[in-house]
């Protein structure tokens, strides 16, 4: 074929049955300045789409390339190729084209490979019909749906004027919400296997989702072709909203089933064995890596379930790891060593459904034969811890609520005075209270309970425990090492929250808080005891103050030491490292301080910012 610039040749192929494949090579002569060609092909086959494939070559002197892509056999292409309308312009030379078009194909007797969580394999039966095929499966899980219920559900009625239809029937809305959280940063897509890649063969008018974090901040928004989006870590909501002129339809849908599609690190990714007998996963032998199809002539192999110790940590069951497997190879290139199945030209469908978690008997049976305690100290701990819960359970948005809190708090820390979970709930609840009128006592109740939880524990023999290296594998060590660990954060948490109740009521109060016993102690010296200074060390002890959890402490510290840069500082890194979400807190600190400098540019810039970091609302849809 000859080429000038803009030239369409289009070419018609019927594709011979048991084709699945094709390999192109592509020869271009004639020419002496590089050369541009576009190549489509397009397929029609009853319901369903039209399967098409397209590309982009650029020849920068006579040479050849080759392509591959999935045809349908038994059907007839069309094979477009045109050069680029401004390729070689300016040149004379005429181009020319040779075209090469060979035919290949594995038939297989399942187009889609589900494994069910159990530990048996699942047959494929391959055939080659047109001729010698170099059968080398391979297949790779690489991505997990997890399955959510939304936790609220709205119906409304739509808009009267602009939502009514010529008939009178009137349009209704569905919107959903949906809650899932990633303890780190993850490549995300919606699948909703109902609704997704329909559009006029789907009875509900709209569909459209939305993903937002804590702060209101829209990270993806979609329809019915998802997209992927990159999250940080974090809590995050989806809103799927839907649209239909019966209720009864939408009705139906309040517990619509969605999946969040988490795309898998390389390293998470499992790679699939295949085997000749369907007792080789368990056996351990047979297995198939690729033999040669001969025409005419099926030959069997089993894929095998991922082994259990292979499946991505955090995974719940009910998930469903899913991927690609393909059967064939290219006769050019390099192909990837069975690593991607997807970027064969041909690639199916394989998925695994995770199974319940293995019941871990020892464990069991180590616990009831290491305890000591008799029937009635075991009674008497789960009395107390179920007092426990019941306090924390106990509401304080009303008068009533606080009032039976304040009560239940009194009497349980006089029954288990030392108790220091007990006492850390109690911290706690007092410092989720949001509606209080005097601000200075509120925060000498809590400069109170962190001190009855400091005081609760035994710092001497923490200090000791963590000052030496135990042996994990002793009786009980890592039992042991679980409750220090539960105790230092408990007692870090106290210290922390001391020292921004403290900071609180100096701001308040504006005089820095001191010890009234130390103070008696210091009378007449020119010195006062600074309880938050004090306190400060004793954290710096036990945990990283610049940590992101307990660094706006350290940040509180530097300025009222008049270190106002540092301060920045840190601030600016513990927003850098948090990785998740922004915090408002942080970033109101942060203008304080640029406030504080004198850096009124900076101050402007940061509070034009704070409306897109945190938008007062979720826009419509």
């Amino acid at each position: 074929m000859s080429f000038v610039p803009g030239h369409i040749e289009r070419k018609f192929v019927e594709v011979p049955t048991g084709a699945t494949w094709v390999e192109v090579t592509m020869k271009t002569s004639g020419f002496s300045t590089a050369r541009r060609f576009f190549i489509d092909s397009v397929q029609i086959s009853p319901l369903q789409r039209p399967i098409k494939w397209e590309s982009v070559a650029t020849f920068s002197s006579p040479s050849s390339k080759s392509f591959s892509f999935a045809v349908e056999g038994g059907r007839t292409m069309e094979l477009a190729i045109a050069q680029f309308w401004s390729s070689g312009v300016g040149s004379h030379d005429t181009t020319s084209v040779d075209f090469e078009i060979e035919f290949h194909g594995i038939s297989i007797n399942k187009q889609e490979i589900i494994l069910d969580g159990s530990e048996a394999p699942v047959r494929v039966d391959a055939e080659a019909l047109l001729l010698l095929e170099n059968l080398a499966p391979a297949a790779v899980l690489n991505k997990v749906r997890i399955p959510y219920r939304p936790v609220d559900s709205k119906l409304s009625t739509l808009s009267a004027e602009r939502d009514q239809l010529p008939s009178g029937k009137q349009t209704l809305a569905l919107l959903l919400t949906y809650k899932f959280k990633f303890e780190e940063g993850a490549e995300i897509k919606p699948y909703i296997p109902l609704l997704n890649n329909r559009i006029y063969d789907n009875k509900f008018e709209a569909q459209f989702y939305m993903i937002s974090d804590t702060n209101k901040r829209v990270y993806a928004m979609g329809d019915v072709y998802p997209e992927t989006a990159k999250l940080p870590k974090g809590e995050y909501t989806l809103q799927l909203y839907l649209r239909h002129d019966n209720v009864q339809y939408l009705e139906k849908m309040k517990q619509l089933v969605i999946f969040i599609e988490k795309k898998l690190d390389e390293k998470e990714s499992i790679q699939l064995s295949f085997y000749t007998q369907p007792d080789g996963p368990v056996i351990g032998n047979s297995s198939f890596k690729s033999s040669v199809l001969i025409p005419g002539a099926k030959e069997a192999f089993y894929v095998a379930p991922p082994a259990k110790d292979k499946l991505p940590k955090g995974v719940a069951a009910g998930s469903v790891l899913v991927g690609a497997i393909s059967y064939g190879k290219v006769s050019f290139g390099v192909n990837n060593e069975g690593k991607n199945p997807e970027k064969n030209p041909v690639s199916y469908s394989v998925s695994y459904i995770v199974p319940p978690t293995p019941i871990d008997v020892d464990k069991g049976k180590g616990s009831s034969s290491t305890c000591t305690k008799s029937v009635a100290e075991q009674l008497e701990e789960e009395i107390r811890d179920a007092k426990i819960r019941v306090l924390s359970n106990i509401k304080q948005s009303t008068d009533e609520g606080r009032s039976d809190w304040k009560k239940l708090s009194i009497s349980l820390k006089s029954e288990y005075p030392k108790y220091t979970p007990l006492l850390a709930k109690i911290l706690e609840a007092l410092i989720s209270q949001n509606n209080f009128e005097d601000k200075i006592h509120h925060y000498e109740e809590i400069v109170g309970a962190a001190d009855e939880v400091i005081e609760s524990i035994d710092t001497d023999e923490l200090a000791k425990y963590f000052s030496i290296k135990s042996d994990p594998e002793e009786e009980g060590a890592e039992k042991t090492k679980k409750k220090m660990d539960t105790t230092r954060d408990q007692l870090a948490d106290a210290l922390y929250q001391k020292g921004l109740a403290l900071a609180e009521i100096e701001l308040l109060k504006g005089k820095k808080v001191v010890d009234k016993e130390d103070a008696k102690a210091v009378e007449g010296s020119s010195t006062q005891p600074d309880l938050f200074e004090e306190n400060f060390k004793e954290l710096q002890k036990w945990v990283g103050v610049k940590s992101s959890q307990y660094g706006t402490i350290f940040v509180i510290r530097e300025r009222r030491e008049g270190r106002l840069g540092t301060a920045l500082k840190v601030l600016s890194d513990m927003i850098q490292e948090d990785g998740s979400p922004p915090k408002k807190k942080f970033y109101d600190l942060k203008i304080s301080l640029l406030e504080e400098i004198g850096w009124a540019h900076l101050v402007s810039y940061e509070k034009q910012w704070m409306s897109v970091r945190f938008p007062p609302s979720l826009p419509l849809f």
